[in-house]
């Protein structure tokens, strides 16, 4: 009997549709425009914000953790480290994530390696980094594979002779050139080569195999740690934390970058805030038009709670006909958003492309979802604007509604 009833209530619920298709054809487009705008809107935003932090990354880190004998040439050193043979210890980055504040800790560590026609007296600087925990030197590759940097695989400095593709012969070890990064103006990171952890200790494996010569660096401590702050953190507070470790010294990058973040934050959250009001005011609207309908009909929902219809099974009749129509909404606001997004993408994303201003726009399982959510989001719309007056409705007298009383 359940499973009937709920048959027949869907049932009514589509025939009561159909009954005025233009008006359900309009309001679904309503919705649609709230749904589309929507969708568009956060599509959008998601692809700013990973724009944005891109660029804000390629600016460098916060602070520079080094240790205490070390000499910092600021503006390289908010992006890599300078040539050095002082260390800390690599399990502080651990540590240092930690603290309030800090949002990301990348350790880089400096090694110096023979190589033929290499600079410094025939030698090259080598730059081990973690690429999960990295966030000054990926963002500044000119192209992605499309896959991790794996074992035995270097990323070419911007002013590096080599190609893509190339191997180059290190420690009687052929690494493949897994991609090169744009040019910076800083010269050990424009120079170097860049290896994960795990390559730069299996050429260190190697050398010593071979006799080779001492290498300068060592892969299991760090030449020095950057880091980001999160959102929100102040800079002092997070030296003054960092600072009660012994034997490190701290360099603080520019506070320009620091604050533009901040006010980039601020500038995406005000637009989420804008598109939860329009979703505010679309369920508003929906509750409108579904008080007006639910009046016009005040005679024939009498009638059936008369004949012995159960009043939430006339809630839930409405809730059925508010599903159908904004979810149909939903779905038009989508293919609506994804329209605009294309328009975008060829007008407004290929001027960019033009002036060589990079969009990281989401991945496609990501706008996916954000699809999805969006249409459960109208059909969530939809049945809180029906649910207040479809209950007053429910709750009158049979006879007060068949005289029209449902005001």
């Amino acid at each position: 009997m359940p499973q009937t009833a709920r048959r027949l209530h869907a049932r009514i619920a589509l025939q009561d549709l159909s009954r005025r298709p233009t008006r359900t054809l309009l309001l679904a487009l309503a919705v649609a425009l709230g749904t589309g705008a929507v969708f568009g809107v956060v599509t959008l935003l998601q692809g700013i914000e990973r724009s944005m932090t891109a660029g804000f990354r390629r600016l460098g880190a916060d602070l520079l953790v080094v240790p205490q004998a070390t000499l910092v040439n600021l503006t390289g050193a908010l992006l890599t480290l300078e040539p050095t043979t002082e260390t800390v210890d690599l399990h502080l980055a651990d540590e240092l994530a930690r603290i309030p504040g800090v949002e990301m800790v990348a350790p880089q560590t400096m090694i110096r390696v023979p190589s033929p026609g290499g600079g410094h007296g025939g030698l090259v600087d080598l730059i081990a980094f973690d690429p999960s925990r990295d966030f000054t030197v990926m963002p500044w590759l000119a192209s992605r594979p499309g896959r991790p940097l794996g074992l035995r695989e270097v990323i070419l400095g911007g002013r590096r002779t080599e190609r893509v593709g190339d191997t180059i012969p290190l420690r009687e070890q052929g690494l493949s050139v897994y991609g090169r990064l744009e040019i910076t103006g800083v010269g050990p990171f424009d120079h170097g080569l860049f290896v994960t952890y795990e390559t730069a200790t299996t050429l260190i494996g190697a050398g010593r195999a071979s006799g080779g010569r001492i290498i300068v660096g060592d892969p299991g401590r760090a030449s020095a740690l950057l880091i980001l702050l999160a959102n929100g953190a102040t800079p002092e507070r997070s030296r003054f934390a960092i600072a009660q470790r012994p034997g490190i010294k701290i360099v603080a990058g520019g506070s320009t970058t620091t604050s533009i973040r901040r006010g980039s934050s601020v500038l995406l959250g005000s637009g989420l805030a804008l598109v939860a009001v329009f979703l505010m005011s679309t369920g508003l609207l929906v509750g409108l038009l579904f008080s007006s309908i639910i009046a016009e009909r005040s005679r024939e929902v009498g009638l059936l709670i008369a004949l012995g219809c159960r009043r939430m099974h006339m809630i839930k009749m409405f809730l059925i006909e508010a599903a159908v129509t904004t979810g149909l909404g939903g779905l038009l606001g989508v293919a609506l958003g994804a329209g605009l997004l294309l328009v975008f993408r060829r007008s407004v994303g290929y001027y960019f492309e033009m002036v060589r201003v990079g969009f990281d726009w989401p991945p496609i399982e990501t706008i996916v979802a954000t699809a999805g959510g969006c249409v459960l989001l109208a059909v969530g719309v939809g049945l809180l604007g029906v649910s207040l007056p479809a209950w007053l409705a429910g709750g009158r007298e049979p006879y007060q509604l068949i005289r029209g009383e449902a005001h």
